[in-house]
């Protein structure tokens, strides 16, 4: 029987032919999937897609039998870089999501000045790497984005200024759209809401970011976010 292909991949430790799901995929195969010994399922490790077949089913672990490699791959062959600042946390729970679905190669949260928003637990921060893994098995992207530490404004150009080779941010007053952006490789950073305060657009200047805007009406910092990513990805 083929694996059924509306099935999400499972990630899995490879060992030679041999993968081992473990985790809260376990129950979902054993509960709600239904999945029993001798049929086929797609696994993957970070980079490569396995169809396999169940060998067995214990309460902590699946072993599979793999049979071949399958495909995976990117929605876009850009590096997206996403700077955003900080928001409801449960706005950013959406970000990461939907930018990770949409493709974007690093995550960067931000306190600005006009974050409500200033720390997160470690908890939420292992919160947004797992929505991040859950996005990637959905979407079977080939590439897990980064997730970076929250940084505040300073250090976070500073970083930047360094590692993107072209440099943006969402501003109303820019006279580029996303879609005269050209580069393989490029970052943007999206404001709170409210949005850059004028000494914060100042820096930005300074350090080589060009602004660019998002349309010709004002979005939320979480449509901002979404919709760069998705031009971006094009």
């Amino acid at each position: 029987m083929e694996a059924n292909t509306a099935m999400p991949r499972f990630f899995a430790e490879i060992h030679g032919s041999r993968a081992i799901i473990r985790g809260k995929d376990v129950s979902h195969i054993r509960g709600p999937l239904r999945m029993d010994i001798g049929e086929r399922i797609l696994v993957r490790d970070h980079t490569k897609g396995y169809v396999g077949i169940i060998r067995s089913i214990e309460h902590d672990r699946i072993t599979v039998d793999i049979e071949r490699k399958t495909p995976l791959v990117d929605r876009t062959k850009r590096t997206i870089r996403l700077g955003i600042c900080m928001i409801a946390l449960k706005d950013m729970d959406t970000i990461v999501r939907f930018a990770t679905e949409l493709g974007v190669s690093e995550i960067i949260p931000v306190v600005s000045s006009r974050s409500n928003i200033v720390r997160i637990s470690s908890k939420r921060f292992e919160r947004w790497q797992a929505i991040i893994m859950e996005a990637v098995k959905q979407c079977e992207r080939k590439s897990i984005p980064v997730l970076y530490d929250v940084l505040v404004m300073d250090d976070f150009i500073r970083s930047s200024s360094i590692r993107w080779p072209y440099k943006y941010f969402g501003h109303k007053e820019g006279e580029l759209s996303l879609v005269d952006i050209k580069h393989d490789d490029v970052g943007i950073i999206i404001g709170p809401e409210g949005g850059f305060t004028a000494d914060e657009i100042d820096m930005l200047h300074d350090n080589a970011f060009i602004p660019v805007n998002m349309g010709k009406t004002t979005l939320r910092s979480i449509t901002s976010a979404i919709t760069a990513v998705a031009f971006l990805g094009i």
